[in-house]
């Protein structure tokens, strides 16, 4: 795949599933109170005085990395999503 085309592809997949993301809060208040809630214990963490500068950062550490990993498979999925749908349609015989 050419790599502009590529890039393209994954900005709007970023775009598109940050729109969904924030629609999704919106419209699922448990979900939205789970990740305020996560975003609270992240903050008390962070200022906690009995865990040490170097156990914060592997707490730190691991956080980013589980996003990082979480956001990979979003695309992945995201992606799957849009090839499993055409490969409906076609079978269905809406497009060819």
């Amino acid at each position: 795949m050419d790599k502009d085309l590529k890039e393209l592809l994954e900005q709007s997949i970023e775009e598109r599933s940050q729109t969904i993301f924030s629609q999704i809060r919106q419209s699922a208040p448990e979900l939205n109170a789970r990740l305020e809630k996560v975003a609270a214990l992240s903050e008390e963490v962070e200022h906690c005085i009995r865990i040490s500068a170097e156990t914060k950062e592997l707490i730190r550490q691991f956080m980013s990395e589980s996003a990082e990993i979480d956001a990979e498979f979003q695309k992945i999925l995201y992606i799957q999503g849009a090839r499993d749908c055409i490969s409906i349609l076609r079978e269905l015989g809406v497009i060819k």
